[in-house]
């Protein structure tokens, strides 16, 4: 399954790279009113495609968060909840000894 991740990828990375190569052409970007900059049109693109990342990223942050706290959470419940069954284990077992050595053997 690697192996196509990687061959999706770098059909992905060519795609990119033929993108770059065929937009080498300048255009004027306003980034402030009657500021024109003149950028290829590529940087332009993977400007906007930086930008749109990190806006995903820090729309997603809270959700992280928030998951990152019910999954410790529910860690801790784990953990107590292991605890737990292991007294029980533990203090069940000398009382089954008892009964089996109780018990006569066939």
């Amino acid at each position: 399954m690697k192996i196509v991740y990687n061959i999706i990828k770098i059909l992905i990375l060519l795609v990119f790279l033929l993108l770059a190569v065929s937009n080498t052409q300048t255009v004027s970007f306003y980034y402030l009113p009657g500021q024109p900059l003149d950028l290829p049109l590529i940087v332009v693109l993977f400007g906007a495609f930086v930008i749109g990342i990190l806006f995903g990223m820090f729309a997603l942050f809270g959700r992280l968060l928030s998951l990152r706290g019910e999954n410790g959470r529910l860690r801790a419940e784990v953990k107590k909840s292991a605890r737990v069954n292991e007294h029980d284990i533990q203090t069940a077992s000398p009382a089954s000894a008892a009964d089996n050595a109780a018990q006569p053997k066939a």
